[in-house]
């Protein structure tokens, strides 16, 4: 976890562009035990969120209707140094997210037991 204190919930900023999803993901990370700090329609909103309120993880949506997309926040992310894990319904964009510095990158109908477990590590990756 990035915080010292392990028994701290972990720190999650989510961006979706999808109302519906964004309050679904909200809801599971939270009854899953997590901090969701904040959540953004818009990369550029997530941005400016993930600096005010150093999230441990971003679970990313890569492509979203607002510009700019995802891959570019993937990019501002990691040299914030904020790791992200970046999820899609179109598996093609894989590549580009983990290139663009994603931790890992799952597909939107990922088991919900595979989101949660890929969230603490790469929140354990990032303390290393």
């Amino acid at each position: 976890m990035r915080d010292d204190d392990h028994d701290q919930p972990l720190r999650i900023l989510i961006v979706e562009d999808d109302p519906r999803v964004r309050t679904a993901l909200r809801a599971f990370l939270s009854e899953g035990g997590f901090e969701v700090v904040g959540d953004a329609a818009t990369a550029a909103a997530a941005l400016r969120m993930a600096r005010e309120r150093a999230p441990a993880v971003v679970l990313v949506d890569v492509l979203t209707a607002h510009g700019p997309d995802g891959i570019e926040l993937l990019r501002a992310l990691t040299e914030l140094r904020i790791p992200a894990v970046a999820i899609s319904i179109h598996g093609g964009v894989r590549g580009d997210a983990l290139a663009a510095g994603a931790y890992s990158f799952l597909d939107k109908d990922s088991a919900p037991e595979l989101l949660v477990a890929t969230l603490r590590e790469a929140a354990a990756h990032a303390c290393r």
